[in-house]
């Protein structure tokens, strides 16, 4: 088949939906299928400057929501622009957000569209438009026309699927988020570089967070952990690889608390250093939250660490309680405990056969239920059905 992943959004660029289509290409061109990338960074950076960011900025400013709807919308008008230039010599379009589903429609072309979130709700979680304004039932409405136009429709968990029979009253297919696992097992060599160029200290357990830093992803908590571990112990550093919008706040919480010799922040870190951080890491927490109607869905970052064979501390919520099967395979706390949290990161450092137990399962999990290959039949299955 010829397939073509398209979304409003730049790529690649750091986070779960770029990894999501750098890895669904993988999977898809081993199987023999040619796949092109469509993509906002096509958008040259002065039109991008003048006619997208710069006036959604002003327009943001002016009234919030306003200038995410035109940004987006603008996006969405250069994605249906480039369709009708390429033509028809694709056997289906897989759209990764709305507004490249929107684009999509009357092209000719069958349009299978992977959620990977809620819309609307996340952009009101990240401060992009406020909640129940003029706005953000603009973007609801955009959302729910997206979801009918599609001629089929994939979620990454079953929660998003609720979400879609819920809104539209359409049933969609579920296929889990997924990694190419072959790639998660570097040269001791290559580990102990990475942990050079970020002067990681051998002798301090590594408790990697490996997150965006935004609200959702409960990004605090592991700090306000780690103030209480101290109590105990010092042998340990916390590790926060990522950017966002709560980094000040993040950084002025460890000056305030003193914490500054046990938390280091790397910000965006390349993918393959990613794997080296967390083959060297002693445990990986994924720390999200319930805010503004938003729930984490099945973390691409939890994946890579169980592939990599290091335990992960996941709150019990959404995606995550699906992937992870509590003192199976990785550890649940519920949200925003952060006492709960403290004990398990103990546990792990105090019992290393346990330790060694959850990461030899939670491996072994990853590579029989969400390798690339798996999700690319699953995904040809789909498209093939349309």
């Amino acid at each position: 088949m010829r397939i073509l992943l398209t979304t409003i959004f730049n790529y690649p660029h750091e986070g779960g939906l770029s990894t999501h289509i750098t890895t669904l290409k993988q999977g898809l061109e081993e199987l023999g299928h040619h796949v092109d990338v469509l993509s906002g960074s096509e958008i040259s950076n002065t039109r991008n400057f003048l006619a997208i960011r710069g006036p959604g900025y002003v327009l943001n400013k002016l009234s919030p929501g306003k200038g995410q709807l035109y940004s987006d919308d603008r996006r969405q008008l250069f994605i249906r622009n480039r369709l009708r230039q390429i033509g028809n010599g694709y056997d289906v379009i897989n759209t990764q957000d709305i507004f490249a589903t929107l684009a999509a429609r009357g092209h000719g072309i069958r349009v299978v569209q992977t959620i990977h979130g809620y819309y609307t709700y996340e952009a009101i979680s990240r401060g992009a438009v406020q909640e129940h304004s003029t706005y953000a039932r603009k973007f609801k409405r955009y959302e729910r026309y997206a979801y009918k136009s599609a001629d089929q429709i994939i979620c990454v968990d079953q929660r998003l699927k609720g979400y879609i029979k819920t809104e539209v009253n359409r049933e969609a297919n579920v296929i889990p988020n997924f990694i190419n696992t072959s790639k998660f097992d570097l040269s001791k060599s290559d580990i102990q570089s990475i942990r050079m160029k970020y002067e990681l200290p051998s002798e301090k357990h590594i408790i990697l967070i490996p997150r965006r830093l935004t609200e959702k992803n409960g990004v605090i908590y592991p700090l306000y952990a780690i103030k209480q571990l101290i109590q105990d112990r010092q042998d340990f550093m916390l590790v926060y690889a990522g950017s966002g919008e709560c980094l000040e706040q993040l950084q002025e919480y460890t000056h305030q608390n003193d914490l500054n010799q046990y938390v280091r922040f790397l910000g965006s870190v390349p993918h393959f250093d990613m794997i080296g951080l967390f083959e060297l890491s002693d445990l990986v927490i994924i720390p999200s939250i319930h805010t503004k109607g938003v729930e984490e869905a099945t973390s691409i970052a939890a994946l890579e660490a169980m592939a990599s064979g290091t335990p992960v501390i996941a709150s019990a919520i959404g995606g995550l309680k699906e992937l992870i099967r509590h003192e199976e395979n990785g550890l649940l706390f519920q949200e925003k405990d952060i006492n709960e949290l403290t004990s398990l990161i103990s546990t792990l450092i105090n019992n290393p056969n346990f330790k060694d137990r959850l990461s030899q399962q939670g491996k072994k999990y990853i590579i029989n239920h969400h390798s690339h290959i798996q999700a690319a039949h699953a995904f040809i299955k789909t498209y093939r059905s349309v």
